[in-house]
């Protein structure tokens, strides 16, 4: 006779088979997006690559289409690789599709749970996007900024007369000055300043970790639980790690905040709740410290390094650019935010940085929260939907030569007019309800650091020590985030007389 633990096994086999079965069947009863065939169990997890996984997308998108099927263990994924399918799936049935997946390892483990990638769907995220709302997007707020703004600038204006090769400090400075007095109420004029390292440590942990959402323990939440000596829970490690320096960041500017009167996003909020919120009120209201100073950081200065990078790449553009500036706003003042819209060629080339390598390649994932159906094909609850934005930037229909950077494409001509262009800002940014808050504030900073760039400087190759040009190749940094490889180049004022002007900027 068998034994009590024989037919213990017996019977596990017997419903691991039905469970298989089961799952089998009701996968075949759907009618999904076509996609490369998986392997039993994993999936499609042993074809991702780890970096620049946004180019092998739109390289399967080739093949399978815009709506692409893919599977991670038991998760669905839906890659949706053209405008029409995102604005389809992600705008028009937002109400549906505009919650996250898990982010265990990101939210959970490393600290980030107050991130808005990492808020559900539903009233915690109104509470967020509305705190946002207040802090950097109305029209009163936005007015109230630009003071801060072309202060900032001038810092910026300063250090690259000084020290010009060294730009991209100069860029993450400009941006910083801004958030940190807009979220905690302080002003720095250094990045060795204890608020700028330490945020700098925190983004860099978060950053490394990779793109949130695809780590095994996302996809088995059980194993936050192995303990961090555990041979093979390496993960567990790294996100102890990472957390350290996450919760120092968040903790130090909450509590910087709660010393200071100076208005600001964070004592704002705080009052609210007369200075004593609820703890999980506490874990979001730290959260800005991602959503305002960490996104902003991240993705401002991405832009603007990437601004550099294609203006000595393209002369002929900067050239054009300069030409435009001088015609419109001269040589006698510095230009505002009143010259927006008569700089349409600027505003062009400002567009063409977005599209031609956009900081958030792959957005962040949605989740949708009930069965749907898209052209035909079944979209089950609980699909990872990732918006490729990086294909979409390279759809040929838009961008003829998606290669090529020209801003040309974006200004009208005899055959096409302002509305029939697909302008990169109104996809790079995000979709439905989960578009990023801070656009306009972040647009407008970028605008106003490109513009006086252009106006006062010249930016050219530079020259190796044997006397040769170097032209910087265009090479990014792969991650959640993309951003240049560091590179050279030579930042001139273009007269004496600018060299004059930038003197006598105010400290």
């Amino acid at each position: 006779m068998a034994s009590t633990e024989s037919w213990e096994m017996i019977g596990t086999a017997l419903l691991v088979v039905v469970v298989v079965s089961v799952w089998r069947a009701s996968r075949e009863r759907r009618k999904l997006p076509p996609g490369p065939k998986g392997l039993p169990f994993v999936g499609n997890l042993w074809d991702m690559p780890n970096k620049l996984l946004e180019r092998t997308l739109y390289e399967w998108g080739k093949i399978h289409g815009d709506v692409m099927y893919l599977r991670l263990f038991s998760t669905s994924v839906i890659v949706l690789s053209s405008i029409e399918a995102a604005r389809d799936i992600l705008d028009k049935r937002s109400a549906w599709n505009s919650d996250r997946p898990p982010f265990v390892f990101f939210g959970e483990m490393v600290g980030q749970a107050g991130a808005l990638p990492c808020v559900r769907y539903g009233g915690r995220l109104r509470k967020v996007r509305q705190w946002l709302y207040d802090g950097v997007k109305s029209h009163e707020k936005l007015q109230s900024y630009q003071e801060l703004q072309h202060r900032a600038v001038g810092i910026l204006l300063r250090n690259l007369l000084q020290t010009p090769d060294q730009f991209m400090d100069h860029i993450h400075l400009y941006v910083a000055v801004i958030l940190t007095e807009v979220l905690y109420g302080k002003k720095v004029h250094s990045l060795d300043h204890e608020l700028v390292r330490v945020a700098e440590r925190g983004i860099d942990e978060s950053n490394n970790t990779g793109t949130p959402g695809g780590r095994l323990v996302d996809f088995f939440p059980i194993l936050k639980h192995v303990p961090a000596w555990f041979p093979f829970a390496h993960f567990k490690r790294e996100a102890i790690a990472a957390r350290h320096h996450v919760d120092a960041w968040l903790s130090v500017g909450y509590n910087l905040a709660l010393g200071t009167v100076q208005p600001c996003m964070l004592v704002s909020v705080l009052s609210q709740y007369g200075g004593k919120p609820t703890a999980i009120d506490e874990v979001d209201i730290k959260g800005l410290a991602t959503n305002v100073y960490g996104a902003g950081v991240e993705t401002s200065r991405s832009v603007l390094q990437m601004f550099i990078l294609h203006m000595t790449r393209n002369p002929h553009v900067f050239r054009k650019a300069q030409e435009e500036m001088d015609r419109v706003v001269g040589v006698d003042r510095f230009p505002d935010f009143g010259d927006r819209d008569s700089l349409p060629y600027l505003k062009a080339t400002l567009e063409e940085v977005y599209r031609w390598n956009p900081p958030l390649p792959m957005a962040v994932p949605h989740r949708t929260m009930m069965d749907d159906q898209y052209r035909g094909f079944d979209i089950p609850e609980g699909s990872m939907l990732i918006p490729n934005v990086w294909a979409m930037s390279r759809d040929a229909r838009y961008y003829p030569n998606p290669e090529q950077f020209s801003p040309e494409r974006y200004l009208p001509t005899e055959v096409k007019d302002k509305e029939s262009v697909l302008l990169p800002s109104s996809f790079v940014f995000g979709f439905g309800r989960r578009v990023c808050p801070g656009q306009p504030f972040a647009q407008a900073s970028i605008w106003l650091a490109v513009a006086n760039i252009v106006a006062l400087f010249d930016i050219n190759k530079a020259t190796d020590k044997d006397g040769n040009v170097v032209t910087p190749p265009a090479e990014f940094i792969s991650g959640f985030t993309s951003h240049p490889v560091p590179f050279v180049c030579q930042i001139q004022p273009r007269s004496q007389k600018i060299v004059d002007i930038i003197n006598q900027l105010d400290a």
